[in-house]
């Protein structure tokens, strides 16, 4: 069996994130690197659930990405190709860029996508194998119709309230003949190949009318999506959360702690990172060479490697790296009227941060607001709304001036003046 890994695409929705999704750090390694990880590792330890060999991955990649791609796949030590997608155009010509390693079984799974082990175990039987999770309120993805354990249907994205089932698919998809997959990928004519991005779901909808054995699998484990950059606060809890030291902290090799700080788990300080005195960092992943400085509080939030702050509140953010602070500044995180944050379903949501962002200080920014890489938002602003790349943000002023004779008196004469009140 070969493990077609899905690392392409543009991420359009995760603005202003720049990284690509699967190669954003989390506790000191990319996301991609995590999941290969516990494929490897799990599917080798459950080879008996496997209908043959686990022979080897195959990852398909955007070409920016394909160097540091193949850099983790090696450091893992898997038996890997790959394969790029010269193009963004969806998940069926992600799978058609990699036709020519394409044969035999194969397990189709998405690189972003968190999932627990038990969603490789199923029962790897008929033609195609899906999996299906169930869902107690609308997803905007593709619903499984299905009689028993056989797929009828697959319905891309209906309108709310015209779901087929509560059973929302998922991208770990099992195909006895992998070849097969790529001939109905094909026989989708090209011009709507180019123009739509259910593709895929069209083949196997052909599948199912021509009669193959299309069957489901039902997973009821944790599974987290990286869809909108205020997922990456999802996944970093994850992933705090299998922490195993007594603490629940990782703090790696040359972070520095100072008098007074205050770290609560679970939590990771990535290497070279400084926790100031008097700061308090909890239930965050700070990656490689932050700084916090001087009673700082960073809470609940994700900091991209070489962020730098002082005297800062810092709630339920993602900043995605090389991000600075001045003192006094401050990054809301909860409306006051109790509302959601925008389409989020968040209460909590601080800043969206990309690279390279800059808040002066005593600046501030409202719940969910979003900054583009490279912008700076100036001292005193307060930021309602989104920015976007390279763009500067200041507070225009206007100064009243008059004379001024003040009447100065000395310590012991407001002493003594006190006294008499």
């Amino acid at each position: 069996m070969k493990i077609i890994v899905l690392a392409g695409g543009e991420g359009k929705r995760m603005w202003p994130i720049q990284t690509d999704k699967c190669l954003i750090p989390f506790l000191g390694k990319p996301l991609l690197y995590h999941n290969l990880k516990q494929i490897k590792f799990h599917l080798e330890g459950v080879k008996a659930h496997l209908p043959g060999e686990l022979d080897s991955f195959v990852i398909v990649v955007s070409p920016q990405i394909k160097e540091e791609v193949s850099k983790i796949a090696q450091s893992l030590d898997l038996n890997f190709q790959i394969a790029v997608q010269n193009e963004p155009k969806g998940m069926a010509d992600a799978i058609l860029s990699a036709k020519e390693l394409i044969e035999g079984e194969i397990l189709i799974i998405n690189a972003e996508d968190i999932l627990d082990v038990s969603a490789f175990k199923g029962n790897f039987e008929g033609d195609v194998l899906l999996t299906g999770l169930k869902v107690d309120k609308y997803f905007p993805g593709g619903y499984i119709k299905a009689t028993g354990n056989s797929v009828q249907a697959i319905v891309e994205k209906p309108e709310e309230g015209n779901e087929p089932s509560d059973l929302v698919k998922l991208v770990v998809d099992y195909f006895k003949d992998g070849k097969k997959l790529v001939e109905y990928l094909e026989k989708v004519e090209d011009p709507e190949r180019s123009r739509r991005d259910d593709v895929y779901e069209k083949a196997l909808g052909r599948m199912i009318s021509d009669g193959l054995d299309v069957k489901f699998s039902k997973y009821e484990g944790t599974w987290i999506p990286l869809k909108y950059p205020w997922h990456i606060l999802d996944i970093t809890a994850y992933f705090l959360s299998q922490i195993t030291t007594k603490d629940k902290i990782v703090i790696e090799e040359g972070a520095k702690v100072f008098e007074g700080a205050v770290i609560k788990g679970p939590c990771y300080i990535g290497k070279n990172c400084i926790v100031g005195n008097n700061s308090f960092v909890r239930e965050s992943d700070l990656e490689e060479g932050c700084v916090t400085g001087f009673n700082s509080d960073i809470t609940r939030s994700y900091v991209g490697a070489n962020s730098w702050f002082h005297t800062n509140y810092v709630g339920d953010s993602v900043v995605e790296g090389d991000f600075g602070m001045g003192s006094g500044a401050i990054l809301a995180n909860l409306r006051l009227d109790g509302k959601t944050i925008g389409d989020t379903e968040r209460h909590k949501l601080g800043l969206i941060a990309g690279k390279g962002v800059r808040i002066g200080v005593n600046a501030s920014t409202m719940p969910g607001v979003k900054i583009g890489s490279n912008s700076l938002v100036g001292p005193g602003v307060v930021l309602h709304e989104d920015v976007k790349e390279n763009t500067k943000i200041l507070v225009k002023q206007e100064y009243q001036t008059s004379e001024h004779a003040p009447v100065l008196i000395s310590y012991d004469q407001f002493r003594d003046k006190l006294e008499k009140l």
